[in-house]
């Protein structure tokens, strides 16, 4: 996918205002038609909980193994595209107005300038691609639909949230909800992984068991992949606080950019480091670096 022109005003802003001389070296203002590969960092402590004052000169990006410069960074709150898919399959029904909850806390935790869309998904896939800052309109007709009587089509899901954040400029994200069990998409699991990484949207997942337990182990992964995470809401839980956490690691990631080795229409893997003991970074693990001159 094409450079983002906000991803590109948000690096001109970086370059002049989040990035201290002393740590990266001073770096010629942004245009459109750089070539910039875009990282999303969550970064947390031995307790989970997230780590927000680190500098550009804590972190490496390695591209292939080859340390690159980091042309970008910032560190201050990121609003967010979220598509929020709710999963109202059969197996989830003796949990469904709790994954409703989570859906509705999620939306509570938004900020200046988040968007976000809700569909659904059972058998079929349903979603309205129609982007709204609005929590009560989006929540209007949550839990009015009627899920058709049995299948799960998961990938299905994940990829039509995909289609509807293609012409989104800001940073997307898929929020899925799911007892990550699929029995009927008609798409392949790593087609849609491949589709992920080429747009360069993040998944995060908020597993619930169902009757058939949580078979989550496929969701878990895909959301490693591109950068996320996947959290298992046990009955016990706490639902809200559950759903700030995950909007906060949404709001407060790194954002760090750099210029890839080459243009060689390759996947190509990426590794984030953090030069300080006892963190976890988590991030994009490639990116497609195509020969027509674009980057994803």
């Amino acid at each position: 996918m094409p450079e983002r022109i906000s991803f590109a005003a948000a690096i001109a802003a970086a370059i002049g205002a989040s990035i201290a001389p002393t740590s990266v070296q001073q770096q010629p203002a942004f245009r459109a038609e750089t070539q910039t590969v875009a990282v999303y960092a969550t970064v947390t402590d031995a307790r989970g909980s997230l780590i927000t004052n680190l500098k550009a000169s804590d972190f490496q990006i390695d591209d292939d193994s080859h340390k690159r410069p980091i042309a970008v960074f910032k560190s201050d709150v990121q609003s967010i595209t979220v598509a929020i898919m709710l999963d109202r399959s059969p197996s989830l029904f003796p949990v469904a107005q709790r994954s409703q909850d989570a859906v509705s806390a999620f939306t509570r935790c938004f900020i200046a300038g988040d968007r976000a869309c809700l569909g659904t998904f059972s058998q079929v896939v349903s979603l309205d691609p129609t982007w709204s800052s609005d929590r009560d309109a989006l929540l209007k007709h949550l839990g009015d639909d009627v899920p058709w009587p049995a299948g799960t089509a998961m990938w299905d899901a994940i990829d039509a949230a995909r289609v509807a954040l293609e012409r989104e400029a800001d940073r997307r994200v898929i929020l899925m909800v799911s007892d990550g069990a699929d029995n009927c998409s008609r798409l392949d699991p790593r087609d849609v992984q491949i589709g992920l990484i080429k747009d360069d949207v993040m998944v995060y997942a908020v597993g619930f068991r169902g009757r058939e337990g949580l078979d989550a182990s496929d969701l878990s992964g895909l959301a490693r992949a591109t950068g996320g995470f996947s959290f298992e809401l046990k009955p016990a839980d706490d639902l809200t606080a559950t759903m700030q956490h995950i909007a906060d690691e949404l709001h407060r990631q790194y954002v760090l950019g750099f210029t890839p080795v080459a243009l060689d229409g390759r996947t190509h893997r990426i590794d984030v480091k953090v030069g300080k003991p006892g963190v976890t970074v988590r991030a994009r693990r490639s990116y497609i670096a195509s020969k027509d001159g674009r980057v994803r």
